[in-house]
């Protein structure tokens, strides 16, 4: 049998549901909307959470965490590490967040700084691992014409854009400019091969 796909719920249709076991019974209701009976029963004991949440949410989950102090302390900390530009990672993060629990056990009983938690302390605290630079690349509009066709000379790039000849493609400003004769430019040089 192949295992069963895990579904959600939005507080409205529990609320039909519970509404629907109140007038006949849970077995009822979990037959009639194609869900168990011990969904029905947590959904009528938490009736009251169900109906102050929006009608749109699933979960019963709690913005509010276990151990505000700790976090408190720890999200200064990565701001302040940021504002002294410094990067952060999950890890510091962690471990900051084990070394403040450690020293302070009456604020962090119980505490783990697992993934999980990291991941939700950064969610509440609008927090992302990127970092905003303080040096940027220049935008094509700042580029000067010169730094354009330079860039295209040493890329190996036509010279379509300027008007200048291919003997060109790779003189660099610290050269001297050779001018092009008309017989450089009619020589061929597999002509050698083909009189060989």
């Amino acid at each position: 049998m192949a295992p069963t796909r895990r579904r959600k719920f939005e507080a409205s249709f529990k609320l039909k549901v519970v509404k629907f076991a109140k007038e006949h019974n849970n077995c009822a209701a979990a037959r009639q909307y194609g869900v168990t009976e011990k969904m029905v029963r947590d959904w009528k004991a938490n009736e009251d959470a169900l109906k102050s949440m929006p009608s749109s949410k699933c979960a019963l989950r709690r913005s509010t965490p276990h151990w505000s102090e700790l976090e408190k302390h720890v999200a200064d900390m990565v701001h302040e590490h940021r504002q002294n530009g410094y990067v952060m990672t999950r890890n510091k993060i962690r471990v900051f967040a084990l070394q403040w629990a450690k020293s302070n056990l009456d604020h962090s009983k119980g505490f783990k700084a697992t993934v999980s938690w990291c991941t939700r302390f950064m969610e509440r605290h609008n927090l992302v691992l990127r970092q905003k630079t303080k040096i940027a690349q220049k935008l094509p509009a700042d580029l000067d014409g010169k730094t354009v066709i330079k860039s295209f000379k040493k890329c190996g790039i036509s010279n379509s854009l300027d008007g200048m000849e291919d003997d060109f493609l790779w003189q660099d400003e610290g050269e001297a400019k050779a001018e092009a004769t008309p017989s450089d430019s009619e020589l061929d040089p597999y002509d050698d091969c083909l009189t060989n």
